[in-house]
């Protein structure tokens, strides 16, 4: 393998990510890996360089010449292989239950606030005395409860 491109398309399998997912696993934007694989643009070295930090099981010298085996001799760690691939799961995870709390708070304030407008609205302290309807063309209506 001398091509960069099919290296990194390699790593994308052996991460079992998709695209999308393993730029931002490597945080950097969608459209540069979409980029790189079309063969629009080429890796630059910061590419090269997110991908080797956050894989350090992948060798240097066979990302960036397609020398030597793709992972080194630490990548035979099934831990922490496995670790990498649950914890975008459990990240997610977090994210959707800190979204739930939020929406129950904000049901929670929407319970409240209708309560507030049921009491101001049937109060009986207060009645309707009149309704007046004004319109565009200058003309009004009244309306006054018998």
């Amino acid at each position: 393998m001398s091509d960069l491109l099919t290296r990194i398309q390699e790593v994308i399998s052996w991460c079992a990510l998709g695209p999308a997912a393993f730029a931002d696993e490597i945080e950097v934007g969608r459209p540069v890996i979409s980029h790189i694989l079309s063969a629009r643009n080429k890796a630059s070295l910061e590419v090269v360089q997110k991908i080797l930090s956050r894989f350090p099981e992948v060798s240097a010298l066979w990302l960036i010449s397609g020398e030597g085996e793709m992972l080194n001799g630490l990548a035979m760690d099934p831990g922490s292989s496995q670790e990498r691939k649950v914890q975008p799961f459990l990240d997610a995870h977090e994210v959707k239950t800190s979204r739930i709390g939020q929406i129950k708070h904000e049901v929670q304030k929407s319970d409240v606030m209708k309560k507030v407008q049921d009491e101001i609205l049937f109060s009986p302290k207060r009645e309707v005395v009149k309704v007046m309807l004004l319109y565009s063309d200058g003309s009004f209506e009244s309306y006054e409860p018998s």
